[in-house]
């Protein structure tokens, strides 16, 4: 375990996924900002209409940037199997539909969510403001997060 201010690293053994992705859920705040407001899995189309779902997205209101996550294993291959993914995943996000649905997720998450209102509040930004808060956001390109078993 390397531990550095806020932050932790733990070593672990991973057997698939599945298990990685519930790591980053539970410490999405860890990996993307204590103002972090992790998104879970969604249909994202391109504008041909293909579908890609990333593992999550995270937005952080702080640092005013946002995160695609793509959970993935050292074994699979880096050229057929990631990169192509994440290719799919990041021409999808670009798309004006995909952003708006992002947009409408964590508005919903603000209206159901005491933890959601209370990042808004603590980075203040008023209710009035939220949609465009996210708009900007979501306007610049995102940052790959691609946590990882282990480095081959």
């Amino acid at each position: 375990m390397i531990i550095q201010g806020d932050k932790k690293f733990i070593e672990a053994e991973f057997e698939n996924e599945q298990e990685i992705e519930d790591v980053v859920i539970e410490n999405a705040e860890y990996f993307f900002g204590s103002s972090s407001i992790f998104l879970p899995k969604k249909l994202i189309k391109t504008r041909d209409g293909f579908g890609t779902i990333p593992d999550g997205f995270a937005i952080d209101l702080a640092s005013r940037s946002w995160y695609v996550v793509e959970v993935e294993l050292v074994h699979h291959s880096v050229w057929s199997h990631i990169a192509p993914q994440v290719a799919k995943q990041m021409i999808a996000v670009a798309t004006p539909e995909s952003r708006q649905i992002l947009e409408e997720i964590v508005i919903q998450m603000f209206t159901e969510s005491e933890d959601v209102k209370e990042k808004f509040k603590e980075e203040k930004i008023k209710e009035i403001d939220i949609r465009k808060v996210l708009a900007e956001i979501l306007s610049k390109l995102p940052v790959i997060g691609m946590p990882i078993d282990r480095i081959s």
